[in-house]
């Protein structure tokens, strides 16, 4: 209002402020830019600063005479995304995790997935397979996955005959991969399949996926059967990223990863389902069934200790490294690889050592956990560790780069911490899509780690809305399920279960532990 023509206006944006106040433009404090700053010469009369494009940020600072709070407006902008998941539960600190990583998830989906929207803005496949998983189970998005993955595909075409795919595209920077990216893509092609049905996508992606599976054979050392010195990436990136950007101490002078041979495994298996839904030939199914199993028994019997932990990978003189991450033991668990009698030992090992893993595989990590709901629901709680309560308790409104952002200057706007969203649904509300275009789901509330639990999981066919409530040893659980879907409802107890609902539930046997029982659409209260 009012504006006096030549009077020039600074502006500041940024993510943390100074000790007076202020907004700090410091690049140690925005993510090694000091692009957040913007000046604007007014005319005479009413006026309106528009930016050339879009930015995020926490804190804006306008310095000029006259101008008040009430002033001043932003536009929101991301991606359109047709329902939203709902969660309340017994413990704030989980609620408070999971909104800021739906919030994150929504931000870091724009014209694409996004490395940051302050700074790069790349479509990085790595982290594009963490925020779609957010978005798909989250936000009930479907049209930004569909999209990456094939824009993904086509850089595999352009760039790549032996199978890789970029690691950011589309991009400027022409052919550029990382390897462990291109081993995440056939798990995500799968999973967008379970989550939508789109088997048109499914199989326009097959002959990519069969493509990364002969990138990750040619690479396997007939002497050991590990896949060793996987050719890609440059600088850090060179064999593999691993985690990033802090790796906590992972081994990282092992020809044969550990991380990089369980993502292989992932890859066979993966492209094998897709091969055998498409209705591939047998023996096409079964050579990469067949891969698959002799990967796993070699990482088992040459990236184990005695304790059957796992160490971080072989050195170049067959020898073990002598560490044992974090990473390696949840992506072992995570993935399957862990045979189910070391399993439990394997979990403990990870649940043990807190956070050490970043945000780029934090998701894996919580996979792991999902059998240990009380350590699940802590390492989303505490603000005494690394994590998500840390970001909160720090001011946070989005998910990091790392959890030593404001330490060490990387990304405070980095929407692949907002994987675990998949999990959180999975784990406390209870709700797992076991079918394609959720024609199947599975309802299963944690037998610990929180008291009560209320919301809903949009799926392909509806949303699924689930509450719970545990007093003592009664758990009464009420559930609504969509038309055309068939749930499998588990419940913590051998005890007798009563049942009120539409139709029959039948009770189809004890699942680990817990009874099952079968249902159609319809609401369903199960009372332990």
């Amino acid at each position: 209002r009012n504006g006096e023509s030549g009077r020039v206006v600074p502006m500041t944006a940024g993510y943390l402020l100074n000790d007076d106040g202020t907004v700090s433009n410091h690049p140690d404090d925005n993510q090694d830019t000091d692009l957040l700053s913007y000046r604007y010469t007014q005319r005479v009369g009413d006026q309106t600063f528009r930016a050339f494009t879009y930015e995020a940020f926490r804190y804006f600072q306008i310095d000029a005479p006259g101008v008040e709070a009430e002033d001043i407006s932003a536009v929101v902008q991301f991606n359109s995304v047709p329902e939203e998941a709902r969660l309340r539960t017994s413990d704030r600190g989980v609620d408070a995790a999971f909104d800021l990583m739906m919030r994150s998830a929504l931000y870091g989906s724009q014209e694409q997935f996004l490395d940051t929207p302050t700074r790069e803005k790349g479509q990085f496949l790595g982290d594009s397979v963490d925020i779609s998983l957010a978005t798909m189970t989250g936000w009930g998005e479907r049209t930004l996955t569909r999209r990456a993955i094939r824009e993904f595909i086509a850089s595999q075409r352009r760039f790549w005959p032996d199978g890789r795919l970029n690691a950011v595209y589309p991009n400027g920077d022409g052919k550029r991969d990382i390897p462990d990216f291109t081993e995440m893509f056939p798990g995500w092609v799968w999973q967008y399949y379970l989550q939508s049905g789109d088997a048109g996508t499914l199989a326009a992606a097959y002959p990519v996926m069969k493509a990364i599976a002969g990138y990750v054979r040619t690479y396997i050392d007939p002497s050991t059967h590990l896949v060793t010195n996987l050719a890609g990436g440059t600088g850090p990136y060179l064999f593999g990223i691993i985690d990033w950007p802090n790796r906590y101490g992972y081994d990282m002078e092992t020809p044969a990863h550990t991380t990089v041979n369980i993502l292989a495994v992932d890859v066979l298996n993966a492209t094998a389902q897709t091969a055998q839904t498409l209705g591939r030939p047998s023996d096409e199914v079964t050579a990469l069934r067949q891969d698959a199993r002799t990967l796993t028994d070699a990482i088992n019997s040459r990236l184990r200790r005695p304790d059957n932990i796992y160490i971080d990978g072989l050195k170049a003189d067959g020898t073990q490294s002598t560490h044992a991450s974090q990473i390696a033991n949840s992506y072992a668990v995570a993935y399957g690889v862990a045979p189910p009698d070391t399993r439990a030992a394997v979990t403990d090992y990870v649940a043990g050592i807190g956070m050490r893993q970043g945000p780029m595989t934090v998701h894996w990590l919580m996979s792991a956990l999902s059998s240990r709901p009380e350590q699940f629901v802590r390492r989303l709680t505490d603000p005494g560790s690394l994590g998500w309560a840390k970001i909160l308790a720090s001011g946070g409104t989005f998910t990091w780069e790392s959890w030593e952002a404001p330490e060490t200057g990387e990304s405070l706007s980095h929407a692949w911490g907002a994987a675990p969203v998949y999990d959180i649904l999975r784990t406390l509300l209870g709700v797992t899509v076991t079918a394609p275009g959720a024609a199947q789901v599975l309802i299963r509330p944690p037998a610990a780690g929180l008291t009560a639990a209320s919301g809903s999981a949009p799926t392909q066919r509806g949303d699924v809305d689930v509450t719970w409530r545990r007093a003592g040893s009664r758990l009464t659980l009420t559930v609504d399920v969509p038309v055309n879907v068939r749930a499998e409802v588990q419940l913590p107890t051998a005890g007798h279960v009563r049942v009120t609902g539409p139709g029959a539930a039948d009770f189809v046997g004890v699942r680990d532990g817990h009874a099952a029982f079968s249902v159609g659409s319809g609401r369903h209260t199960f009372t332990t």
